[in-house]
């Protein structure tokens, strides 16, 4: 019981660490607040364990404990199908490629969209014929809508010629993202056009359901995410595939 003690408390100290310090680097959302909601108890649970021995306070200690144990199991099915979906499509060739849009701070694009818009940007520098489509209207503290911002970057960046890239800038969702994507492709290049898309590679198996959800048959490719905010974005992720679940949208 001392070891479990022990990992309790580290783990806790982490996870509370962690939203302190990705509140300081990174945009205030549900990823970063998460680990201190599932931190604090644990490190509470840590550091009373040994007073937990009798009577009510032991039913709460393995109640706790189990609910822990389920969210771990839950937590490590999650990353398996996350995995294997973002290693799924090593190579595609694809008519068209819609990049999913991310928030944009001013008009200037974050980390985690550009590693989107270079992953992009490889590929249709790797496949001249592929029509771009960029995805994302306009959202709070955003000065110009995620499409136009990602266009620039593509652009201006990565030296994309702007005659392959379609803007679909009403999108607020990953849902609305296939589907106006999936009109403004099939207005340009026909209803038989084969369809890849680029998101950050924990978010590729559920935009892939939404996608499928929507009737649209595309292949994810994965970009890289920014590596200090991972374990936040992946637990932000589990709790959305389970919303989205609920709802019936995957």
């Amino acid at each position: 019981m001392k070891v479990l003690r022990i990992i309790c408390i580290i783990v806790g100290v982490f996870l509370v660490l962690d939203t302190v310090i990705v509140s300081m680097l990174s945009n205030f959302n549900l990823g970063v607040i998460l680990p201190l909601v599932l931190g604090l108890p644990l490190l509470l649970l840590g550091a009373f364990m040994h007073h937990m021995d009798h009577g009510f306070l032991t039913f709460v200690k393995w109640f706790l404990l189990g609910c822990y144990a389920v969210g771990v199991a839950f937590l490590l099915v999650m990353g398996i199908f996350m995995g294997t979906a973002a290693k799924r499509a090593n190579e595609v060739d694809a008519d068209a490629l819609i990049v999913l849009g991310a928030a944009v701070h001013g008009d200037r694009v974050t980390w985690v969209l550009s590693n989107r818009l270079d992953t992009a940007a490889d590929y249709l520098s790797a496949h001249p014929d592929t029509v771009c489509v960029v995805s994302g209207g306009q959202g709070d503290g955003e000065s110009v809508t995620e499409a136009s911002a990602m266009q620039k970057y593509l652009v201006e960046r990565r030296g994309i010629e702007e005659s392959r890239i379609l803007i679909e800038d009403k999108a607020t969702s990953t849902r609305e993202n296939f589907a106006f994507s999936k009109a403004l492709i099939e207005e340009t290049l026909g209803k038989d056009a084969s369809i890849a898309f680029v998101t950050t590679d924990f978010h590729v198996f559920r935009a892939g359901r939404v996608a499928k959800k929507a009737g649209i048959s595309a292949v994810g490719i994965a970009a890289p995410d920014v590596w200090y905010i991972r374990i936040n974005n992946f637990l932000r992720e589990c709790v959305g595939i389970v919303v989205y679940g609920v709802r019936g949208d995957i």
